[in-house]
């Protein structure tokens, strides 16, 4: 393969990776956002349930997309581990 079609398919996976960036980041706002509305209300940050429902449907979603389930699990829960994470941070006021 030609070095300026790798540099074009590395250019792409920049712009890719730019697009998961920022996704990420909207959807850690979002989950901040849940997760004030929860604490207004008195309820508790994490649901065992919903968790669990999120990684199923990670899971079906990968299969449909001819990816690792496993893979997509995995990664998927590092970004739940994280978004609870700084669900925390912001009720506890921490920056």
């Amino acid at each position: 393969m030609p070095s300026d079609k790798i540099d074009e398919l590395r250019r792409e996976i920049d712009r890719i990776n730019q697009r998961l960036m920022s996704l990420i980041a909207d959807r850690q706002d979002v989950s901040v956002a849940i997760g004030a509305v929860k604490t207004a209300r008195g309820l508790p940050l994490y649901s065992e349930e919903r968790e669990a429902e999120l990684l199923a449907t990670f899971r079906e979603d990968a299969t449909r997309y001819d990816l690792d389930p496993d893979y997509v699990e995995e990664l998927m829960a590092v970004v739940l581990e994280h978004s609870r994470a700084a669900q925390r941070r912001k009720v506890n006021g921490d920056s």
